[in-house]
C-alpha cells in the first residue's frame, strides 16, 4: 500500500488526496477540459480529474500570480478592496500583500504549468500532497507529522487559498494547515467543515511510517492511559 493511501485510510479521509506538481512536461493521463481556478481545481482533482493550470488555462487572474504562473500585479488589489471587500482600502491590502511576500514569494519561473491530480492516478511524483480533511483528521495529521522529530511548523492561514495551500508549503518546505480565504471557498463551493493540509512530498513517507506507532494513527492506547481517562471522565 502506498504511503498516501496508508494515511488516508488511517484517518478516514474520504476525498482523494491531491497531488500538486510544477512541471513543463505533459503527463500521459487525460486532462480535464475547460478552465479552472486553483480553488475549484483542487476540489475537482479530489473528485478524480487531472487539472492543468497555466497562464492560459487558469481562470482566476489572482490565482495565476499567487502560485507563480505570472508576475504579481498591484492592479488586482483594487478588486480585492472594492469587489471582494476583504480590506478597507488599497493601502491596507498592499500592507497585507507585502507581509505575505516576506514569508513566501510565489515561485514564478520554476515551471509554466501546475498540475492538480488525484494521487491514486500517480500522474507525477508530487511536489505537494493536499489532504481535504475535517478538524479531527487535521489534528491527527499534525500529531503524525511531528511524531519523529517533535517539530511542528508555524501554520500560515493568511492570504489567498492558493498561497496558503500551495505557495507557502512549496517555497518553505513546511507542512501547512489552512482554511483558505472566504472568497475562494464561496466561489468554488467548498463544504463549510473542510480544511486543507498541504504536505511536501518528501515528508509523506515519514508520516505514513508513524501511522502504526501513534494513537493519532492506528496504534492502540495503553491500558494505563485508558484507566486514567476512565478515571477523569468518571469523576
Amino acid at each position: 500500500m502506498n504511503p498516501v493511501t496508508i494515511i488516508r485510510e488511517a484517518l478516514g479521509i474520504q476525498d482523494e488526496a491531491v497531488g500538486v506538481k510544477y512541471s513543463d512536461d505533459s503527463p500521459a493521463a487525460e486532462l480535464a477540459e475547460g478552465h479552472y481556478a486553483v480553488c475549484n481545481g483542487i476540489l475537482e482533482a479530489a473528485r478524480g480529474k487531472v487539472i492543468l493550470l497555466s497562464e492560459e488555462t487558469c481562470a482566476c487572474p489572482g490565482g495565476k500570480s499567487h502560485i507563480g504562473l505570472t508576475q504579481t500585479r498591484s492592479s488586482s488589489l483594487k478588486m480585492l478592496v472594492e469587489g471582494e471587500k476583504l480590506w478597507c482600502d488599497v493601502k491596507t491590502a498592499t500592507r497585507s500583500r507585502m507581509q505575505t511576500q516576506k514569508i513566501a514569494v510565489p515561485p514564478f519561473g520554476i515551471a509554466c504549468k501546475v498540475y492538480l491530480y488525484p494521487m491514486g492516478k500517480e500522474v507525477f511524483p508530487p511536489d505537494l500532497v493536499i489532504f481535504l480533511a475535517n478538524a479531527e483528521q487535521v489534528s491527527r495529521l499534525i500529531t503524525l507529522a511531528q511524531y519523529w522529530d517533535g517539530k511542528t511548523p508555524s501554520f500560515e492561514m493568511r492570504a489567498s487559498l492558493c498561497w496558503s495551500a500551495i505557495t507557502f508549503p512549496l517555497v518553505t518546505g513546511n507542512f501547512n494547515i489552512t482554511v483558505g480565504d472566504i472568497s475562494a471557498r464561496r466561489m468554488a463551493g467548498w463544504p463549510p467543515s473542510l480544511m486543507i493540509a498541504s504536505v511536501p512530498g518528501e515528508q509523506i513517507p515519514q508520516i505514513a511510517a508513524a501511522v502504526g506507532r501513534s494513537t493519532a494513527g492506528t496504534a492502540p492506547q495503553s491500558e494505563e492511559f485508558e484507566k486514567m481517562v476512565a478515571g477523569i471522565m468518571g469523576s
